[in-house]
């Protein structure tokens, strides 16, 4: 009878608590109401144990969103910035470059200019290219002014930062004011040349892919400006081997009027004429080569223009090309022009080999040349 008693006692207890739980419900408050909900069809679906443990890493996931989300688009206006340390608040930066929040960062970076706040040179850097690269104009001067105010020492060793102003001009469209801002930088930080040299090679790049009539002139203008105001010729050469290459025919035109205006030009060219070839042929480019032979032809570069046609004569060979090599010859027979005793034999040898039922393998142009 002791024993019942007891057991009614638990019995009523475990009643009390649960009328308790019930009455209590509707004070939970949403967050943990969301969990319950959570938990319950957990439960109702029927998951196993294992099946639980597939669901951490969601559960950690959207556990992530939220505390990056709270830490970074909330706190951010309560927390001072000037009480971070380095390294939360270079993270805090990069969180909201990542999220695209442009304004909120650009309020952040004007917070730690008031502040004087120092931001990582790492994060500066890659908010530049980021920005100059995207054609954020606002964004990348944003920047150029806190640098200025805030780390003046890297903003003098990075040359002002002008060559991402020059680039994020360039991106927007505006090559003319993109350049000149480039062409002053060269002309102020003598040690940053090489560097300024780099930029304009994948401005030149860029603008050649973009098919940008008026920024092709305007790069025309100032690669000739460089290469006669300070005897700097890559900028020029990058240029005219840009539009070499091109298969449009515009593009062609532009590198011969180079050419034509350029005598220093002429001498690189004659100097690379060799290396040119082979770099194109690894791209099976002929048409380049064609031009190129023309160009040597035109000047009068009968030593560089033997060289190259020796070099397209073996490429011929080695593709069993028989017409190529056919046409090559006649050339050679027009202009005087005599081919090695190793390349003539090696030829004999593909024509004694080769059956009148075999078809010459096609090449991806057929050689002709039009002088």
């Amino acid at each position: 009878m002791q024993n019942l008693g007891l057991y009614f006692r638990h019995y009523r207890l475990l009643c009390f608590a649960q009328n308790l739980i019930q009455k209590n419900t509707l004070n939970y408050s949403t967050a943990y109401g969301s969990i319950d909900v959570f938990s319950y069809q957990i439960i109702s679906d029927g998951y196993s144990k294992n099946d639980l443990k597939s669901l951490r890493p969601t559960s950690n996931l959207i556990n992530d969103v939220t505390k990056r989300h709270f830490t970074v688009a909330e706190n951010k206006n309560s927390v001072d910035l000037s009480k971070l340390s380095a390294q939360e608040l270079d993270n805090m930066l990069l969180e909201l470059h990542k999220l695209n929040k442009d304004k909120e960062l650009l309020q952040c970076i004007s917070e730690c200019l008031n502040k004087k706040v120092m931001i990582g040179k790492d994060v500066i850097k890659k908010l530049f290219r980021d920005y100059s690269f995207n054609g954020k104009v606002n964004s990348v001067e944003h920047l150029r002014t806190y640098s200025s105010k805030v780390t003046p020492a890297l903003y003098e060793k990075n040359g002002e930062f002008l060559h991402y102003s020059a680039k994020v001009y360039c991106m927007k469209g505006n090559s003319q004011k993109g350049l000149s801002i480039l062409n002053d930088a060269y002309k102020k930080h003598k040690n940053l040349r090489a560097f300024y040299r780099i930029i304009l090679k994948e401005l030149i790049h860029d603008s050649v892919m973009n098919r940008s009539e008026a920024s092709m002139v305007t790069f025309k203008k100032y690669v000739l400006e460089l290469s006669n105001t300070w005897n700097d010729s890559y900028p020029l050469v990058c240029f005219w081997h840009a539009c070499w290459k091109s298969d449009w025919f515009s593009d062609q035109m532009l590198a011969n009027e180079l050419l034509e205006v350029s005598e220093s030009l002429q001498n690189i060219i004659k100097e690379m004429a060799s290396t040119l070839c082979l770099t194109v042929l690894k791209e099976y480019n002929e048409d380049a080569v064609t031009r190129l032979l023309q160009t040597l032809l035109k000047y009068k570069m009968m030593n560089e223009y033997t060289q190259v046609l020796h070099i397209f004569f073996n490429f011929k060979l080695k593709n069993k090309d028989i017409r190529g090599c056919m046409e090559i010859l006649r050339n050679c027979e027009a202009l005087g022009v005599t081919l090695p005793t190793y390349l003539q034999r090696q030829f004999i040898k593909i024509l004694i080999g080769r059956k009148d039922t075999d078809k010459p393998i096609p090449t991806k142009t057929d050689f002709k040349l039009k002088f």
